[in-house]
């Protein structure tokens, strides 16, 4: 029997048993062979560019496994990919989403990545019925209603925001110091912090995409010296990948940088990190500690890893399989909807709070954000070769609980 679909959804199984009893209506009315062009806006290059890389090869294997599906259902509908760079920019994000829609007539974007790029292509969007489909976005800026943009997957950071203050907490820090990203996303999160934390909080920026990070390292570094002398202090690192690995590499041989426990957010749980020796044995050394994805799993968790690297290789990288879900969301509702941005803007939410992703279930707020959020706790392994697991947050319950 040939395999289904890599998901088992009310959504899929209404919508091909629509699929099947009924032409899909093209929007001229035509009832042959129909292509539905599916958006794609990723930062392709830049610092996320590793992430945004993986991102498009998980689209691709969902419209494959998805073109697939319809063919042998004698569907006459057929997708294909238009996709272009966002450079990882607000900027770069508006016109790649333009780029996409204008050259190719996609009603539909998966992407962009960053909650940052998801406000820059925002406007657009919304001025012309463009439906966004985000797989990664947390940023609590990103958070509203009635608007064109769906957050899928990935909860916003009001989740992961407590998650931390409860570490914090459960470790007894009287003071933290804060090196973020000075953009939505890390004011955001250090603002979350910054409110809920009931001792000092010290907070140094620094603009996106830096070329180095000698200046903030050093200005972050005497903030540690001053509130270690007064009591239990921790450095926060609200970073992207790219500018972690260039705050590593004055870290290092920072005496005061080495001297406290770290905490660093979800994207910084990744193994490129621990790539280098000397990064790796300092993250070990200062007890370092991320929440992001549960190590959780569906039915479909596996399946899916074991068709990527059919495709492409290689194993998906973090948070690809919230791309690939976000893929198939987006399509089941473009089916359904006979590929009209109003019609899928309707739709959307119905779909995606029937189908069982890859790690969770989704399940929208009243903002079209992931409302169900199952986090870990991870801390760098004995032999530093990668994290492991050793904690637990379910965002139902407020409830964080750490190993033994």
């Amino acid at each position: 029997m040939k395999h289904s679909l890599r998901f088992v959804s009310l959504a899929l199984v209404l919508v091909l048993l629509l699929a099947a009893c009924q032409p899909v209506q093209a929007p001229a009315g035509d009832s042959g062979p129909q292509t539905y062009v599916l958006g794609v806006a990723q930062p392709f290059t830049g610092p996320l560019g590793s992430f945004g890389t993986d991102f498009g090869k998980a689209i691709e294997l969902a419209v494959s496994e998805m073109n697939a599906e319809l063919s042998a259902a004698g569907s006459n509908v057929q997708f294909q990919i238009a996709s272009a760079d966002t450079e990882g920019t607000p900027d770069g994000a508006a016109k790649a989403v333009q780029t996409v829609v204008q050259t190719s007539g996609a009603q539909v974007v998966v992407g962009p990545l960053t909650t940052s790029e998801i406000l820059g292509a925002k406007q657009f969007a919304d001025d012309n019925g463009i439906v966004i489909v985000a797989p990664a976005s947390s940023g609590v800026a990103g958070a509203i209603a009635d608007d064109n943009i769906f957050r899928l997957m990935n909860p916003p950071d009001t989740f992961g925001g407590k998650a931390f203050l409860q570490i914090m907490a459960e470790r007894g820090y009287e003071n933290v110091v804060i090196l973020q990203v000075d953009d939505v996303f890390g004011n955001g999160l250090a603002g979350l912090i910054e409110e809920g934390f009931d001792g000092e909080v010290s907070i140094v920026k620094y603009a996106p995409d830096p070329a180095d990070l000698s200046g903030e390292a050093s200005n972050a570094s005497a903030e540690v010296a001053r509130l270690a002398a007064n009591g239990p202090t921790a450095f926060f690192c609200v970073c992207f990948l790219g500018d972690a690995q260039k705050l590593l590499q004055q870290a290092t041989v920072d005496a005061n940088l080495g001297s406290v426990d770290w905490l660093g957010v979800e994207n910084l749980r990744n193994e490129e990190l621990l790539a280098d020796a000397a990064f790796a044995e300092f993250l070990g050394k200062v007890n370092f500690t991320s929440v992001s994805a549960s190590s959780r799993s569906t039915p479909n968790t596996q399946p899916f890893i074991d068709a990527f690297v059919a495709m492409h290789g290689s194993e998906p990288g973090p948070f690809t399989n919230y791309a690939y879900d976000a893929a198939n969301v987006a399509m089941l509702s473009m089916i359904a909807a006979n590929n009209r941005g109003e019609g899928v803007k309707a739709i959307l939410p119905f779909i995606a709070d029937h189908y069982i992703g890859t790690q969770v279930q989704t399940y929208l707020d009243a903002n079209g954000d992931q409302a169900i959020a199952y986090l870990a706790v991870y801390e760098v392994a004995d032999d530093g070769s990668a994290f492991e697991e050793v904690g637990a947050y379910d965002g139902a319950t407020d409830t964080l609980t750490m190993g033994e």
